[in-house]
């Protein structure tokens, strides 16, 4: 079996992006064994030389390569490295050990029950050969580009059979208090968003005190599963003035009553490095 020498097991994992590179076998042999021996320490920038230009690369969400590499056959064969403190997800596939990744994304029952996150996944399937030996793969996180976005508080949507594939990895996030990676998984999957200003989002809860206070519990908590959406939607309407809280009325009329919810709150100043906002204030890849 070819995997990194150096990995970290599977524990808690981050929310960003994962590039896959699919490289022709000659060149994946001349890298190989640097980086095996470098995958979990070298640099993004390092692997990137390392792989050179000469690939075809499919981007998988923040969800896919979660439930790609926490898959027994992938862990087993290949021994993802993943940390959550260092923002690294990566993984290598030689070309003659490409069995196991292949069988897994072509397996029927996975197909179905991945269809709701699937985007790269269907590319990165059909991308892969069925015959070994002809290309090998490496997984790399995508840049932190992404981080330099403005960031918004936000009520996030997410469809309960996508909350069924990712809810257990959710949940990781909110109990470590990672919200800036759980905004970034969120969005990714997510079926509708409400965007609030800042001075909206403070009216949101003063509101919401005066008229629905389980809803200030609510957002407090971060996190509403499908089951309790209904309660969240009572709430919501019995808060609600359309002059005040536009956006949020829009929602309730265009989006509310179409699935049963799980809704993230995104208060942005629980993230680290995000504003801090007070009621004054006012906010709207390389390789």
């Amino acid at each position: 079996m070819r995997a990194a020498r150096e990995c970290q097991k599977f524990g808690s994992v981050c929310a960003l992006r994962c590039h896959a590179y699919l490289i022709r076998s000659e060149r994946y042999l001349d890298i190989e064994d640097v980086l095996m021996q470098k995958l979990a320490s070298a640099s993004r920038a390092e692997v990137l030389e390392l792989i050179g230009k000469d690939f075809f690369r499919i981007e998988l969400l923040s969800g896919e390569w979660r439930v790609l590499f926490t898959q027994t056959r992938v862990t087993d064969s290949y021994q993802p490295v993943a940390s959550d403190q260092l923002r690294m997800a990566r993984m290598m596939a030689a070309p003659d050990q490409l069995a196991p990744l292949v069988n897994t994304l072509w397996m029927h029952e996975l197909h179905d029950k991945w269809k709701p996150i699937t985007f790269g996944l269907q590319h990165l399937t059909y991308g892969l050969p069925l015959a070994s030996g002809l290309i090998g793969a490496v997984f790399l996180e995508e840049s932190t580009e992404w981080q330099q976005a403005e960031p918004t508080h936000e009520i996030m949507a997410i469809d309960a059979d996508v909350y069924a594939l990712l809810g257990p990895f959710i949940h990781k996030l909110v109990d470590r208090g990672d919200f800036s990676m759980l905004a970034r998984l969120a969005a990714d999957h997510c079926e509708s968003a409400i965007e609030f200003t800042a001075d909206r989002w403070l009216g949101l809860r003063e509101q919401s005190q005066a008229r629905a206070p389980e809803l200030v519990r609510m957002i407090d908590g971060h996190l509403i599963t499908p089951e309790s959406y209904d309660r969240a939607l009572a709430a919501m309407k019995r808060m609600l003035d359309a002059h005040l809280q536009p956006s949020l009325d829009a929602w309730l009329r265009v989006h509310a009553e179409r699935g049963r919810y799980a809704l993230l709150f995104r208060d942005i100043r629980r993230e680290a490095g995000a504003a801090r906002p007070t009621i004054s204030f006012a906010v709207g890849g390389g390789r």
